[in-house]
């Protein structure tokens, strides 16, 4: 992707995290002009000196689309992931023929020095690519989280030694242009169809980086192999790692009980996200088998876990409460179901509605006694539906809200009981994102 900041003319689009921190970046490279599209709003609130810059302009959706861009003819379009396909801006940047992508997918085209490693997939993403950049550390190699898991590359200090470990998301996927990053699939699963137009949309976005010329190097799921180019470069986890129960394999003599080290790996997901870490390492060629195994048998112990994956807040009630605000899909939650066998759960599902399929999560909650089911928002109907299916129906509690979801679980939960907030569903309105979904249900967490 060729583009001189200091003698071109850029658009960002979205003043979100990523949109912020390249605006910041490129007005450092000397940027002769930056068109910054967003609400007024959100223009006014960024420092008094930016919006003072003589090199940013700033303009709604409505006045860039309504202009003339013949000349000067923007030459490069940044926008932030969450921005669709089918927004106006986006749809004549498209057939303008500007080159266009995420900030994100700008710096991996032009400055992600070698050994960078993207991971995606719908789920287990984040916590793979946290255990990858600790392993990769812990084997004494520098490493550092970006993307969507941590800061943006603008923001990160990265040497020439460091291995750059990028989870990314289907958006940011959207349109990535061609790089020689290693290439990491951890599963897909429906869901974002009405953002991509389709499933097969969506899968397609995932999969980009093995259907570039030359292909990208990488690992995917085993399922997913059949779906990637027959020329390009890649294994699967399933070459390089085994799960026998509670147990990874890998190398020729290497055995691994990680549920002995920490308690998160109870759960399928999480063990599968440390077997998907493990096969990364080693298919990329990073670590050697003994170095893995040295480095986990040491320090997985010490592993801080993620926020709102499977997340125990520390509490003072005698409830044990369970964020895990990022399932939003029901594989996810059924995952997290299976890490509490003999306690009574009391389970907070409900978000957008995105066609997901229920019925193998309400089976599950019904073959136990031990999990009592609250829903609300768009996917209430299509829970309660799947609930009603089979000779014996099961009890969901609906509610007007998360909020009098939540009280109404605190309020039956007794001693010992686990509240656990695993939507199964994306955010929905009134509520922006899991992020803040999250601070809800931790509100009503009583915390020492």
């Amino acid at each position: 992707m060729i583009f001189d900041p200091a003698t071109s003319r850029l658009i960002i689009h979205g003043l979100g995290v990523e949109g912020r921190a390249a605006l910041d970046w490129f007005l450092t490279q000397q940027a002769q002009h930056i068109t910054v599209i967003d609400r007024a709003d959100k223009f006014s609130a960024l420092p008094e000196s930016l919006q003072q810059n003589t090199a940013v302009t700033h303009v709604t959706e409505p006045e860039w689309v309504s202009e003339n861009h013949d000349t000067p003819r923007p030459e490069l379009y940044l926008r932030s992931p969450g921005i669709a396909p089918d927004n106006p801006v986006f749809e004549k940047i498209r057939h303008l023929r500007i080159p266009h992508t995420t900030p994100t997918g700008y710096w991996l085209a032009k400055y992600a020095p070698q050994n960078t490693i993207t991971i995606t997939g719908t789920k287990g993403k984040s916590s793979t690519a946290s255990l990858t950049a600790h392993l990769l550390r812990w084997a004494g190699r520098r490493a550092e989280e970006m993307g969507n898991i941590g800061r943006t590359p603008f923001e990160a200090v990265i040497s020439t030694d460091t291995i750059c470990v990028l989870e990314l998301s289907s958006y940011m996927m959207h349109d990535l242009p061609p790089l020689s990053a290693f290439h990491v699939v951890t599963n897909i699963y429906k869901e974002h169809t009405d953002w991509h137009g389709s499933h097969s949309a969506y899968r397609h976005d995932k999969l980009r980086p093995f259907a570039q010329n030359p292909p990208a190097r990488g690992i995917v799921a085993t399922d997913l192999r059949q779906e990637v180019p027959a020329n390009s470069a890649i294994t699967t986890f399933d070459d390089h790692t085994r799960i026998d129960g509670n147990r990874i394999t890998f190398g020729t003599v290497h055995e691994l009980t990680p549920v002995d080290l920490h308690p998160a790996f109870a759960a399928p997901s999480m063990l599968l996200a440390l077997r998907a870490s493990i096969a990364t390492c080693l298919a990329s060629g990073l670590l050697t088998p003994d170095q893995v195994s040295a480095a986990l048998q040491k320090n997985l112990s010490g592993w801080p876990g993620l926020p709102s994956r499977q997340f125990i807040l520390p509490t003072t009630d005698g409830l044990i409460w369970v964020d895990d605000a990022l399932a939003t899909v029901p594989e996810a939650t059924l995952s997290a179901l299976t890490r509490w066998q003999g306690q009574t759960i009391h389970l907070l599902l409900g978000g957008a509605d995105r066609g997901q399929q229920f019925d193998a999560l309400i089976a599950h909650c019904r073959a136990r006694a031990n999990i009592q089911l609250y829903a609300f928002s768009e996917t209430a109907s299509a829970l309660q539906a799947a609930a009603e299916s089979g000779a014996a129906p099961t009890l969901i509690s609906h509610h007007d809200s998360l909020e009098s979801m939540i009280e109404s679980a605190r309020h039956k939960a007794r001693e010992g009981d686990i509240i656990l907030f695993s939507p199964a569903a994306p955010s929905a309105r009134p509520h922006a994102n899991y992020l803040e979904r999250s601070r809800i249900f931790q509100s009503f967490a009583p915390q020492g």
